[in-house]
């Protein structure tokens, strides 16, 4: 029997996170008694620096050996350091980033989310997260209660390429029994549209504004079994 694939982006797609990483470094600054500094400054200094960056990078030689959060965690020392607080303070501050980001009650699932991987799994699919994500996505996915909807996730910290770097949808797809019928659904077009075209895959651009003219768009979730059945 053919086998069908539904390869999911996980943030801003099935669930997001109050303020993602800008939200997470205030917050803790927040706490040390920084009130001067604002989401405003925080947030131009987040668009570079993580993986996702430059896609064309591969894990191995961006991080050069040291282990996901300990570059991280780095980086967001000398983030911090930039905002004004002293170098040994921003590194205990840094420390704190995982913790924080991690903390499940901040992470939100959409409300049609459950509804669809449910529909997905009645309809013959089989659900799978291919996301660009810190190492812990799986233990994340559990904590949501939607583990049972999938039969694997993948975050890009564990196959060592971000989206769309076509190798990381090429990793996936070799571990695929049929790769006839796969289709990649996210909200953002370059990473999960433009990548999986680039390997072959079908894909669906979701919830954001469809600025790209992507003839293949759905505003929420249920509106992509009208392209997909």
């Amino acid at each position: 029997m053919q086998k069908k694939y539904l390869l999911w982006d996980f943030d801003n797609t099935l669930a997001y996170r109050d303020g993602m990483w800008s939200q997470t470094i205030y917050d803790l600054l927040q706490e040390y008694g920084y009130s001067s500094i604002k989401l405003e400054d925080i947030r131009p200094l987040l668009t570079r620096g993580f993986p996702w960056h430059t896609p064309e990078i591969p894990h191995e030689e961006f991080f050069g050996g040291i282990y996901w959060w300990d570059y991280m965690t780095l980086h967001f020392s000398k983030i911090i350091n930039q905002l004004g607080v002293n170098e040994t303070l921003s590194s205990e501050i840094a420390g704190q980033i995982k913790a924080k980001y991690l903390d499940n009650t901040k992470w939100h699932l959409y409300n049609d989310t459950v509804p669809c991987l449910e529909r997905a799994i009645n309809t013959g699919y089989e659900n799978i997260i291919v996301s660009n994500h810190v190492p812990e996505l799986s233990g994340l996915v559990k904590d949501l209660g939607i583990s049972k909807y999938f039969i694997q996730v993948y975050s890009s910290a564990q196959l060592g390429y971000e989206k769309p770097n076509i190798q990381i949808y090429r990793k996936v797809l070799d571990k695929l029994e049929d790769t006839s019928e796969v289709t990649m659904i996210g909200d953002s077009y370059i990473a999960d549209i433009e990548g999986a075209v680039s390997a072959g895959i079908k894909a669906i651009l979701v919830r954001k504004e469809n600025t790209y003219n992507c003839q293949n768009y759905c505003k929420s979730l249920d509106e992509i079994y009208n392209i997909l059945l």
